[in-house]
């Protein structure tokens, strides 16, 4: 029997089952399944992984990797099992919830945007009237939006949750929208796995039987 410190399955997220196939895949992660439910893992050993740029970016490359193929509940970085019975009772424990988050993102990506006025002269008040605006129009072609906390370098920052089929149409009415603005500058990314709209977990944490 493997030692207990190999017995560690890092989480990366949570998918629909596409039904009965080998479990492991090329890159070595693990599916382990619930019901409906299928959760993106890697073994490793039990203990936190770094919390630094490399764990973090690979952490990512996966989750977005994944959200290419499927829609993907993604869990933030740091979540590990101690083997896939206490994983299983997580998927148990919490079907409802992951259920009903997977329907909600079904279909849909993440966009960020970001509007900002550098360089310009004009009053406050009207450039963030202006942002405002901005805001509420974009507001149409979402499903969601979660506004983020404002600094001082921008004027709005939001994440948008777009249909991933329309969100060429998000970013071309952004442009639009710049273009109506000059005084604005209107920056979008993505698209991302939604963060910003669900929480498999509140903060990362080790998992013990």
């Amino acid at each position: 029997m493997a030692d207990r410190e190999d017995r560690g399955l890092y989480l990366y997220g949570i998918t629909r089952s596409r039904g009965w196939r080998n479990n492991k895949n090329e890159d070595g992660q693990v599916r382990v399944r619930f019901r409906d439910l299928e959760a993106i893992t890697n073994p490793m050993v039990f203990e936190l992984p770094p919390l630094d740029d490399e764990h973090v970016k690979g952490h990512q490359q996966v989750v977005e990797q994944v959200m290419r193929r499927t829609t993907i509940l993604p869990a933030p970085f740091g979540i590990v099992f101690s083997g896939r019975r206490t994983l299983i009772q997580f998927l148990q424990d919490q079907y409802l919830m992951l259920d009903e988050a997977l329907s909600f993102i079904d279909g849909y990506w993440e966009l960020r945007m970001h509007v900002s006025a550098p360089g310009s002269g004009g009053p406050r008040s009207e450039l963030q009237e202006s942002a405002t605006s901005i805001y509420s129009d974009m507001r149409r072609m979402a499903r969601a939006t979660v506004p983020f906390p404002r600094d001082a370098d921008k004027l709005m920052s939001a994440a948008f949750l777009v249909d991933r089929a329309a969100w060429i149409d998000f970013v071309q009415r952004a442009d639009d929208l710049g273009k109506a603005n000059p005084e604005l500058s209107i920056d979008v990314t993505g698209p991302w796995p939604p963060y910003d709209f669900v929480r498999v977990a509140e903060q990362p944490e080790l998992t013990e039987t």
